[in-house]
C-alpha cells in the first residue's frame, strides 16, 4: 500500500534521507537468516521480498522474539538454534507493509511511522520493489540537520 506523494521541497523528499541499498531477505529463508542479517549489519527490520524483489512483508527482532519458537520457556539453545532454521520468514511476517516512494515528504513519513506505531518504512519503486528504507533515526537526524541550518526553529 504505497501511498501518493505529495508535492514537497526536494531536499525533504525521503530519497535524500533513506538507506539505500536496502538489507532485504526473501521471504522463503529462514528465520536464522533474518536474525543473522539483522545482528551483521546492526538493524532492526528487514523488507521481505520475493526473487524479483518485489515487497511483499516486513520482519522485525520483535516478530522474531515473538514466533512461537521463541516463547518455549526451558528450550536447549540447540533446540532454538534448529526451530530458527526451521520457520520460515513468511510465517511470522507482517504481509502487505506501508510504504513510501522516493518521492514521499518526510513529513508525511513521520506521520504514518507515528499513526501506525512503527519504526520504518520500505522504500519503493513504481514496481513495487524495494529500493531502500527509511527509519526512525533517519528522520531524526534529517530534524537535527533542519535545526541547525534552521536555527528559529
Amino acid at each position: 500500500m504505497t501511498n501518493k506523494p505529495k508535492a514537497v521541497p526536494a531536499e525533504q523528499e525521503i530519497r535524500y534521507w533513506m538507506r539505500t541499498p536496502a538489507i532485504t531477505i526473501n521471504l522463503a529463508a529462514p528465520l536464522s537468516e533474518a536474525l543473522a542479517l539483522m545482528r551483521e549489519h546492526d538493524i532492526r527490520r528487514l523488507p521481505v521480498v520475493v526473487d524479483t524483489g518485489e515487497l511483499r512483508g516486513i520482519i522485525t527482532q520483535g516478530d522474531i522474539r515473538g514466533a512461537d519458537v521463541m516463547r518455549v520457556a526451558g528450550l536447549d539453545p540447540v533446540d532454538i538454534a534448529q526451530a530458527l532454521r526451521n520457520v520460515k520468514v513468511y510465517e511470522v511476517m507482517t504481509e502487505n507493509p506501508i510504504s513510501v516512494t522516493p518521492e514521499t515528504g518526510l513529513r508525511e513519513a513521520a506521520l504514518l511511522m507515528i499513526e501506525n506505531k512503527i519504526g520504518g518504512l520500505p522504500v519503493v519503486d513504481d514496481q513495487n520493489r524495494v529500493i531502500g528504507i527509511i527509519t526512525e533515526s533517519d528522520l531524526f537526524e534529517a530534524l537535527v540537520q533542519q535545526l541547525e541550518t534552521h536555527p528559529r526553529f
